[in-house]
């Protein structure tokens, strides 16, 4: 017995325009929180910029917070993928060129798109608890990698044993406070100055 076929629009599955809707909601919302701040943006602005029905937002959301996380999310894997990548071309690397990839991946992925960064250190901060919720198990994710990086450097005889951990909160904490007043500075300095400088920083704090 052949199996149903699938209904399509313009050449589109129902599955498929769903996913569009949602990719455009989701684009909207990146620009919208990453300009002019997720308080201030309403769910009906966000369906004016998609140009989506209200009906059809709470299809695909429950409220603008799982908008806020859902594109907050998108952040943290273009973040989480960009720095492991680095870390396993650099994995045969002296720890310093380790360090500095990962910083440089990371970064990259924060201050090439301002939308970005002002989603990550601004918008999501306090923004309600599961928000924060989320905000903190990626803060974790960080913390573990700098922690993994730096006891593969003991053990490979680079660095002395530290506590990796209050490293790598001290230096994300660095991060977000360099990174928000690089986003407010006017003029704003070269974002490859503020790079090597938290490149710079981090090689400090994990290696002797």
């Amino acid at each position: 017995m052949s199996e149903p076929s699938v209904r399509r629009y313009s050449g589109r599955s129902v599955d498929e325009w769903k996913a569009a809707r949602r990719e455009r909601l989701l684009d909207a919302a990146l620009e919208l929180f990453g300009t002019d701040g997720y308080p201030a943006t309403s769910v009906e602005r966000l369906c004016a910029q998609a140009k989506v029905s209200t009906r059809h937002f709470y299809h695909e959301f429950q409220n603008k917070e799982a908008v806020l996380l859902a594109v907050h999310a998108q952040v943290i894997e273009l973040a989480v993928r960009s720095t492991g990548e680095a870390l396993e071309r650099t994995a045969d690397a002296p720890v310093r060129d380790r360090i500095g990839a990962a910083v440089d991946g990371y970064l990259r992925t924060i201050m090439t798109d301002l939308r970005r960064a002002r989603v990550s250190f601004v918008e999501v901060v306090g923004a309600s608890p599961a928000v924060e919720e989320q905000r903190i198990a990626f803060r974790e994710l960080l913390v573990s990698s700098v922690v993994g990086l730096g006891e593969a450097a003991v053990e490979r005889g680079e660095t002395s044993r530290k506590d990796f951990r209050f490293l790598g909160l001290s230096f994300i904490g660095a991060v977000n406070t360099v990174v928000y007043d690089w986003m407010l500075a006017d003029p704003r300095p070269p974002e490859e100055t503020v790079q090597s400088a938290l490149r710079d920083l981090a090689v400090d704090l994990l290696t002797d």
